[in-house]
């Protein structure tokens, strides 16, 4: 990749930092619209963004037992492609849906310039233990990354993990020749040789390393514990969001939602007694229209290592320090990039009364 091709990537990445998300991504719903959530006309209507990803799958199983209609809401599901939070945010601005689940990174990037008015509902799950960067054998250290060409999906969660680990051995992106590509395209390219490093998805990171067994972890989440640089947590959750509009026509139907899945749906994953039959039921969701199926082992070891909370919890999580602090620390780095130009209204963005 050229320079000059290298700075329009970056380009498109400060893009969504300046209100023009809607410009720097075409077919917001690079997905189909599908009526499996919806049994039957009863219980409020509500619109729901998902990925082929695991909180998803605690949606499916929440709702096929019936508890969402239990709760008076009925479902209809808008399915996206992988790593797709740019394309669901867009998708909630336009009111294409009433709901989804985000990466924060693109949560806070959505709400850059005051372009849409999100509220973060609750805490779907947390998966950014499980992020990593990957590279070939022969690069050993983040360093050896500068003017290497390195894989991701920008706007998302995936991209702000490798900002902060470049970040964290004085590097910029711009030391890198960041390749913009889906999750999927970007663990192809990997594997055919045409690009040196990625930050996959966290289902693609296993199948690489089962797959091309030279593939070098070169930075994993533990790794913001130790030298060089500051010793920080990574937190990066993954958000229930809504608009303004939403919370404002939709409370008690947002309520319920959140209360048949944090208190039935994540129960059922998190019960020994329920969790063999949990794990068949996500594995089978996730690896629907895959490209590249996880057994039910790595699902396992995924959903071992990623958070799912019940509503008490969460609503702990979401009122602690550091939760704030963790978006405000995104907020200072993406403003820092200018990325952002302004600071979103974190006040009006928390959202804990739903739970």
């Amino acid at each position: 990749m050229s320079t000059d091709n290298r700075v329009i990537d970056r380009r498109r990445f400060l893009s969504y930092g300046a209100g023009g998300m809607a410009a720097a991504l075409t077919g917001a719903l690079g997905s189909h619209a599908s009526g499996a959530f919806a049994q039957g006309a009863g219980g409020a209507p509500l619109t729901i963004g998902v990925l082929r990803a695991p909180a998803s799958g605690v949606i499916a199983i929440t709702e096929q037992r019936g508890w969402f209609k239990e709760a008076g809401v009925n479902l209809t599901e808008v399915l996206f492609a992988s790593a797709a939070g740019p394309k669901i945010v867009q998708a909630l601005g336009g009111g294409s849906v009433a709901l989804s689940f985000v990466n924060s990174t693109a949560a806070l990037l959505g709400m850059a310039g005051g372009a849409i008015p999100l509220r973060f509902i609750s805490i779907a799950t947390d998966p950014s233990k499980l992020f990593a960067v990957l590279s070939t054998p022969d690069i050993t250290s983040v360093p050896q990354l500068a003017g290497k060409r390195v894989a991701t999906t920008t706007g998302t969660g995936l991209h702000y993990f490798l900002a902060r680990v470049l970040s964290k051995h004085g590097m910029k992106l711009t030391d890198i020749e960041l390749i913009n590509l889906p999750a999927a395209d970007g663990q192809a390219a990997f594997v055919a040789g045409r690009v040196d490093a990625l930050v996959p998805s966290v289902n693609g990171r296993y199948y690489l390393m089962n797959t091309k067994k030279d593939t070098r972890e070169l930075f994993t989440y533990a790794d913001f514990t130790k030298p060089p640089g500051p010793l920080d947590e990574f937190l990066n959750y993954d958000l229930f969001v809504t608009t303004e509009d939403v919370l404002k026509s939709s409370r008690p139907a947002l309520k319920s939602f959140l209360a048949a899945y944090h208190n039935k749906g994540v129960p059922y994953l998190l019960d020994p007694k329920t969790r063999t039959e949990a794990l068949r039921s996500i594995t089978d969701y996730v690896n629907t229209e895959q490209k590249n199926p996880t057994d039910p082992a790595i699902m396992n070891q995924i959903l071992t290592t990623s958070g799912f909370y019940d509503g008490k919890t969460v609503k702990q999580l979401m009122t602690r320090p550091d939760f704030r602090a963790n978006l405000e620390t995104q907020v200072k780095f993406f403003m820092d990039q200018k990325v952002m130009k302004t600071a979103p209204d974190l006040d009006r963005a928390i959202v804990t009364d739903l739970l």
